[in-house]
């Protein structure tokens, strides 16, 4: 008797064993199929994106064309190449910042008044 309820106990371990792994098994399949889906979603929209940057890629090609910016800036602008005479030095401009004075390692920078009004 003790053969045959250790064989009876043994039976029932493996048809829960067997049982288990057949729900485990169930759900990785549909778990393995959602990724499967993820991932076919995901190279659809890498395609996608590819073919965009390869159309964008061209657009600006063709935008940034020296030829073609001539002709537009022809057609639509005044421009004439800079003549000597509009060229200018640092002493021609009027108003230039004052120049910071050194300070020693002993003194430190003064303190601008937010409430001053610079003129």
């Amino acid at each position: 008797m003790g053969c045959a309820n250790l064989l009876k106990h043994t039976t029932v371990l493996c048809l829960v064993l067997a049982v288990g792994l057949a729900l485990v098994l169930f759900f990785v399949k549909y778990e393995v199929q959602s990724l499967e889906r993820e991932l076919a979603e995901l190279n659809r929209t890498l395609a996608e994106d590819r073919k965009a940057v390869h159309v964008l890629r061209a657009e600006w090609s063709h935008l940034t064309d020296p030829d073609r910016l001539r002709r537009l800036t022809q057609r639509h602008l005044e421009i004439r190449p800079v003549e000597p005479g509009q060229l200018g030095t640092a002493a021609d401009i009027d108003i230039l910042p004052p120049r910071r004075q050194k300070l020693d390692a002993d003194q430190t920078p003064p303190i601008p008044n937010p409430n001053e009004v610079k003129r």
